[in-house]
């Protein structure tokens, strides 16, 4: 038989504990809960207005929906990997990085909501913007600035 003070006891300390594991995780990753809320709550209105827009041109497909919300989810993970990776390979001011990564991906999804809201009221598409490949290309020189760096170093140093 449980006592009431012992279910209750229970769920503060796994409260609490998850509460200090977000904290520490998005203190790592240079991130506020403001930012990751937001992130979310708008990845999650563009794929809904994504499926409503899908919906009204008579092309609602679940294999279509599916694919969204993969590519939604996927993309909630890039923050995460790249900052993770940046930080292991020793970039300095990795806190811009990280602001500059989800401010693009904010942007680029409240234009993928006005798309579809637009789509949705006259019946015609604004044109596409890639985002998130722009964003991966910026991240991928990031990367090449850091490795030929390096590189200099090592010249310099033999």
């Amino acid at each position: 038989m449980k006592i009431m003070g012992e279910a209750s006891g229970t769920g503060a300390i796994v409260n609490i504990a998850w509460g200090l594991t977000l904290g520490a995780v998005l203190n790592y990753f240079w991130m506020t809960s403001e930012t990751l809320i937001i992130l979310t709550v708008m990845l999650i209105l563009d794929w809904i207005f994504g499926v409503v827009n899908a919906y009204l041109q008579e092309n609602l497909q679940s294999k279509l929906m599916v694919n969204g919300l993969i590519k939604k989810l996927t993309r909630r993970c890039i923050p995460f990997i790249v900052i993770a990776v940046l930080r292991w390979a020793g970039f300095d001011n990795i806190e811009l990085i990280s602001t500059a990564i989800l401010s693009i991906l904010i942007v680029a999804e409240w234009y993928s909501i006005i798309w579809h809201i637009y789509s949705i009221n006259y019946k015609q598409d604004l044109p596409e913007i890639d985002a998130l490949k722009l964003l991966i290309q910026w991240i991928a020189k990031l990367f090449q600035w850091k490795i030929n760096d390096t590189l200099k170093e090592d010249k310099k140093e033999e």
